[in-house]
């Protein structure tokens, strides 16, 4: 936000917990701001310009995170941290960190888990740093760190280690003792095989090793008996090839690329392609998948040959087709007899089926069962979308069906159900004995969608199966519903139309487009205006396309311009292959072959029918107001945006964190940016409603949405060169492209002109001679009674402004002029004498002129409005306020100057200033640079003289 200091009166709020003012241009940090701040956890002020941290700090006893990043603390000594015995992260990136002033109580700190020293230019880690035993992020990077020393061991609990551009050569054998190290970074140093320790394989929970951009031609075998290791980066590097053994690894990611030399080991014999799931490292078994997805994998039955049992019986059925019909005729005791006899055989006879080599017995016919039967199902586990307290209070709860699963809804929402949705509905009843029973149902919509319909079935069953409830789950229908239903709900359910949830499945939806009518004018720039949808908006001067989706109409009138009829067909083409992916069918129409179909679309043709240009001649499209919708603080502001010169609006003026209303005043846009606030999403559209019933507009004005990245063209056609319509050559020939071809590009290249003569065609500002800004002082300042008392904003105050810099002013500085003129008289036959006794008897006007520059703060004009006016209106009395700012002053303002008004970039220079300036004298290089600098400049200025008369003679 650009803050200058400390938001005001932020002491006063004692309940902060989080503080974050970072990527600010706050300087100092006032004293008071954290004596009563007792309850912050988290402090956040890095991307300033802060120096110097003040001694209240130590009351921030519940600090637990601070962030000092990108700040010149180079004489901070940080001894405040002395008293933050809760702190877990310390980020002190980029702030001026030596070997010197690195604190050394941080050992004081017993929770300290995550330290950032990066960007400080250390040669060596600083020794306390080996002292923080709770350390589980250390970030180094960006240093100039030549080696770790041998207290490497002492970071027990240390898991994210980044050492990334330093200038490493090894790493230390001790450091292999951080047994709970998980990620290593080593990116930029100058690391070679010989710099990494053997001991590395003791890193069992390492999953990330990254030493990419170093010297490594080869890593040691060690590092490939890291069974946690998930990402290998090596790249440029000068690798020539890695260990057979990387290919036990189970990585998820291997990076070797910008190795010129490298090449691939081969796979281990024992690894190779054919040898079965030991190839992939993987167990494939179900038991295992089931316990990699959180699942409780089912008992699996001692090791048995049940499967070649099912194998042969399978065979058996099928070679012996009248056999198994036999049986199906021998009646239901006979079935039951066999199968119990079968089953003893395999129970108690299962040796002598089976011989050495897991063969069965021929004679022996075992039946086997369906494919189906054997596939294991996971069960869902629905703690997740039912609590462990549903069913243990006594009232209705209920369910709806979204997306396959199953969603609660609120306390007020039971009873409401829409035509389109399915829910389940539990009713826990406690008995006087204190026991619990339930009654579940499931409600089916008539227009719900089949995986509704079939989520509510199962779901309810799958809700009895959790509770343990001896209950049915009972099916209830829209429009059919039991006694025992509508009596949970006193018989008065509110059903609604739709659907409140979205089904499951893909549903294609035919696009609705409305209708809309443009009228198309102007050539340099195409300008598109929404008119009522009929026949009576036509005239034969301007360009129409109508809009009705599936087809649109462009209608020529027989007037109008040539240029405004081809913008127009490139302007509705990128429509259709922007909007509508070119599926829209384009229709091109001229006056007076209008068939009964466009007439139709546009409402019907009246009888006689007679077309009138009933657009003024003198017409001018009004000017579009772009607003910014603003959350205050307590209430939406609403304000506009200052536009450039002429009003043009620019696609720059557009940021993705803002809302924007643009009124073209028959159509209202609402620009909602991609990371923009939900809250301010739902306000904007409400205060576009507003805005289109404040102003009297024709009845056909609409409010349309578009999105960031989505804008529709005719809303692209309002910004300045944002319309995305193809440029055109219309002033080349057929022969002409011809002979230099159609590349446009090559074309201008070749015709560029050597100079810019853009200038030239600009329209001039008026010229006013001296003459005519004297008599313009005169009538402006006949009734100024006295000179202006002219004030400038220095040192935090408004000091006089000298009588030589009258008409002076910079970019960066705040003026104040006062004036007292008198009201003019009604009766213009005084002589002099009764014009004196005039003005010490009439009323006087005072205004106070505030001018503000471009660059300057608002600190002047708050100075103004608490201090320095008070005073003015002790002296002068009731005076009326100008606030003019730089490049907008006013004709009355400017007329007071005699044409002496220049603005000058940069901050004016104090009295002190200019009395303590060293005189600089000049060199004789530099004055040789001068003399030279004067001579090209005179040199060019007779080239454009010359360019010019040519100009002049051509024209």
């Amino acid at each position: 936000n650009n803050l200058q200091a400390f938001p005001k009166d932020i002491e006063n709020a004692k309940g902060l917990i989080v503080l974050n003012l970072s990527h600010n241009e706050i300087e100092q940090i006032p004293n008071h701001v954290f004596l009563s701040l007792f309850e912050l956890v988290h402090l956040n002020l890095s991307n300033n310009k802060i120096d110097t941290l003040p001694p209240q700090m130590r009351r921030l006893t519940s600090l637990q995170v601070l962030i000092l990043n990108n700040n010149p603390l180079i004489h901070a000594q940080l001894r405040q941290l002395s008293s933050m015995h809760s702190l877990e992260t310390l980020h002190l990136s980029n702030t001026k960190r030596t070997l010197n002033n690195v604190p050394a109580i941080l050992e004081q700190l017993p929770h300290l888990s995550d330290l950032d020293l990066s960007a400080n230019d250390l040669p060596a880690v600083p020794d306390v740093v080996y002292k923080l035993k709770a350390l589980k992020r250390l970030n180094l990077n960006d240093n100039q760190i030549t080696e770790l020393t041998s207290q490497s061991d002492s970071w027990p609990q240390l898991e994210i280690l980044q050492l990334c551009r330093n200038k490493l050569r090894n790493l230390p054998q001790q450091l292999m003792r951080c047994t709970k190290l998980r990620r290593l970074y080593l990116n930029t140093n100058q690391i070679s095989l010989y710099g990494l320790p053997r001991g590395i394989f003791n890193l069992e929970k390492l999953e990330v090793f990254s030493a990419a951009d170093n010297n490594l031609e080869t890593i040691p075998d060690a590092l490939c008996r890291l069974g946690s290791l998930k990402v290998l980066n090596l790249n440029r590097n000068k690798l020539l090839t890695l260990p057979e053994a990387i290919h036990f690894l189970q990585l998820k990611e291997l990076d070797v690329s910008d190795n010129p030399d490298f090449i691939m080991p081969p796979k281990p014999k024992e690894c190779q392609k054919g040898s079965g799931p030991a190839f992939y490292n993987i167990d494939f078994s179900l038991a295992n998948q089931l316990k990699l997805a959180g699942q409780v994998a089912p008992e699996q039955p001692p090791a048995t040959t049940d499967i070649q049992q099912k194998r042969a019986a399978r065979i058996r059925r099928l070679n012996k087709p009248e056999q198994r019909n036999q049986t199906g005729s021998g009646g239901s005791s006979e079935t039951v007899l066999r199968g119990m006899r079968e089953t003893a055989k395999r129970k108690n006879a299962s040796d002598s089926n089976t011989g050495i080599n897991g063969h069965y017995n021929d004679n022996e016919e075992i039946a086997g069962r369906r494919w189906d039967e054997q596939i294991e199902r996971p069960q869902l586990n629905y703690s997740e979308f039912f609590d462990g307290g549903i069913g243990h209070v006594a009232g209705i709860t209920s369910w709806e069906i979204e997306n396959f699963l199953p969603k609660q809804l609120e306390h007020q929402l039971n009873g409401i159900f829409y035509t389109g949705d399915c829910y389940i509905i539990l009713n826990t009843m406690i008995e006087l004995s204190g026991n619990t029973d339930w009654n579940i149902y499931f409600w089916i919509g008539k227009d719900a969608t089949l995986d509704k319909q079939a989520c509510a079935a199962m779901h309810a069953v799958n809700l009895r199966n959790m509770l343990g409830a001896s209950c049915r789950t009972q099916r209830e229908e829209q429009g059919d519903e039991t006694e025992e239903f509508l009596a949970l709900f006193n018989s008065h359910l509110r059903i609604i139309d739709g659907a409140r949830t979205e089904t499951g499945f893909w549903v294609v939806r035919d696009v609705e487009h409305p209708t809309h009518f443009y009228r198309a004018s102007g050539t340099q720039k195409l300008h598109v205006e929404l008119v009522p949808t009929g026949a009576t908006s036509l005239d034969s001067r301007y360009v129409f396309f109508l809009d009705v989706g599936p087809r649109l109409y462009i209608w020529n009138g027989k007037k109008c311009n040539s240029m405004t009829r081809a913008k127009t067909r490139l302007f509705v083409e990128k429509l259709n292959k922007s909007e509508r992916k070119g599926l829209s069918e384009l229709i091109q129409i001229n006056q007076g072959d209008e068939t009964d179909k466009f007439w139709n679309e546009l409402g019907g043709k009246p009888n006689n029918f007679q077309l009138v240009n009933h657009v003024p001649d003198n017409f001018n499209p009004a000017k579009s107001i772009l607003y910014k919708v603003d959350l205050g603080q307590e209430f939406i502001e609403l304000p506009q945006v200052e536009l450039e010169p002429g009003g043009v609006l620019k696609k720059e003026l557009l940021h993705t964190r803002n809302i924007y209303i643009l009124d073209c005043y028959t159509e209202l846009f609402v620009w909602i940016g991609k990371k923009s606030a939900r809250l301010v999403r739902m306000a904007a559209t409400r205060l576009a409603v507003e805005l289109l019933s404040m102003i009297q507009r024709p009845e056909h004005s609409v409010i349309t949405k578009t999105l960031e990245g989505a804008e529709t063209q005719v809303f692209k056609s309002k910004f300045d060169a944002w319309d995305d319509v193809l440029a055109v050559d219309f002033t080349r020939t057929a022969e002409n492209v011809s002979k230099k071809g159609a590349n446009m590009k090559k074309i201008l290249q070749e015709n560029e002109m050597k100079t810019n003569l853009t200038a030239l065609f600009k329209n001039r500002p008026q010229w006013q001679t001296r003459e005519a800004a004297r008599e313009a002082l005169e009538d402006w300042n006949i009734f100024l009674l006295q000179p202006f008392s002219m004030f400038v904003y220095e040192n935090k105050k408004f000091v006089k402004l000298p009588d030589d810099e009258r008409g002076q002013f910079y970019s960066h500085d705040s003026y104040l002029f006062v004036a007292r003129y008198l009201l003019p008289s009604e009766d213009e036959s005084m002589d002099n004498s009764e014009l004196e006794d005039e003005i010490k008897d009439s009323d006087t006007e005072r205004i106070v002129y505030f001018w503000q520059g471009r660059s300057a703060n608002n600190t002047a004009w708050l100075s103004f409005n608490f201090t320095f006016k008070q005073e003015l209106i002790d002296v002068l009395g009731d005076f009326e306020i100008i606030q003019l700012i730089q490049q907008q002053e006013n004709q009355r303002f400017m007329a007071h100057f005699n044409r002496k008004f220049v603005i000058h970039n940069g901050k004016r220079r104090t009295a002190a200033e200019r009395l303590h300036m060293p005189v600089q004298r000049l060199t004789q290089t530099e004055m040789y640079h001068i003399r030279w600098c004067y001579s090209t400049i005179m040199t060019r200025c007779i080239q454009i003289e010359a360019t010019a008369a040519n100009l002049c003679s051509e024209f």
